[in-house]
C-alpha cells in the first residue's frame, strides 16, 4: 500500500481530501445539525439547486466504515487511471464524472421508484464511490479488450469488458432490489447501486472523449 500511495500523488491527494471531509462533517453535524450537514454534503432529489452538493456529494461519507471502504477501493482503481490519464486528467475526470453522476442519479432512482414507491421523491445520496465507479468505467472502457490485471494475478482470466458487463449487470440488480427491499419493508442497507450504474456508463463515455493521449 506504502508503495501505491508514493506512486499516486491522487491517490494521496484524494484520501487526505476525504478525511479531512468527514472529520469537517461531524464537527459541522455536532454545531448546527443533521439538516444543516445534509444541505451541505448530500446531493438530494428535492434541492438539486444546491449546485456545490454535486461537488461536495462524491468526497461526502456518512460512517466510518463508507469511509473506510471507499478509501480501499481508492487505493484499487485510482492508481492505473492515474497512469494512463495523469494527475490533472484524473482529477478533472473524478471532480466533472462525479458532480454529473451525483445529479443524474439522484434523478434517476427517483424516476425508477416512482412507480412502487410512495416516497420516492425523498432521497439522496453521498460517497466517494458515485466518482470512483466513474473511474472505473472508463479504465475498463479504455482497455476493453484486456485481461484485468488484479484478477489475473489471482489466477482469475477475466476481460475488461466482461467485468464491466458483470459489475453493470449487479448494479442494475441491486437497483431492482432496493425497490423490493423498501415496499416490503426489508431492513437493509442500500449500497447506491443507482450510482454505481450511472457511473459505469459516463466513465464508458468519457472515455471516448479526448482524455488520452
Amino acid at each position: 500500500m506504502s508503495r501505491t500511495l508514493q506512486r499516486s500523488r491522487v491517490t494521496v491527494l484524494f484520501l487526505v481530501i476525504v478525511w479531512l471531509f468527514y472529520g469537517l462533517r461531524l464537527g459541522v453535524e455536532s454545531i448546527y445539525g443533521e439538516e444543516f450537514v445534509l444541505s451541505l454534503f448530500v446531493v438530494r432529489f428535492s434541492h438539486l439547486e444546491y449546485v456545490w452538493t454535486w461537488v461536495t456529494a462524491p468526497l461526502g461519507h456518512g460512517n466510518f466504515a463508507h469511509l473506510l471502504f471507499n478509501s480501499m477501493l481508492a487505493l484499487y482503481l485510482i492508481p492505473p487511471v492515474e497512469r494512463a490519464l495523469g494527475p490533472a486528467k484524473t482529477s478533472v475526470a473524478y471532480i466533472v464524472g462525479g458532480a454529473l453522476c451525483a445529479v443524474i442519479g439522484t434523478v434517476l432512482v427517483v424516476l425508477v421508484r416512482v412507480p412502487f414507491l410512495s416516497d420516492a421523491t425523498a432521497t439522496g445520496g453521498l460517497g466517494s464511490s458515485i466518482g470512483l465507479f466513474v473511474l472505473w468505467g472508463l479504465s475498463l472502457r479504455h482497455y476493453w479488450s484486456h485481461r484485468n490485471p488484479p484478477l489475473a494475478e489471482s489466477g482469475i482470466i477475466v476481460k475488461n469488458s466482461t467485468l464491466f458487463g458483470i459489475l453493470l449487470v449487479i448494479s442494475l440488480g441491486g437497483i431492482a432490489f432496493d425497490i423490493w427491499r423498501k415496499s416490503a419493508g426489508v431492513p437493509f442497507p442500500g449500497l447506491g447501486h443507482h450510482y454505481h450504474a450511472v457511473g459505469l456508463v459516463l466513465g464508458a463515455m468519457m472515455s471516448e472523449v479526448a482524455l488520452f493521449d
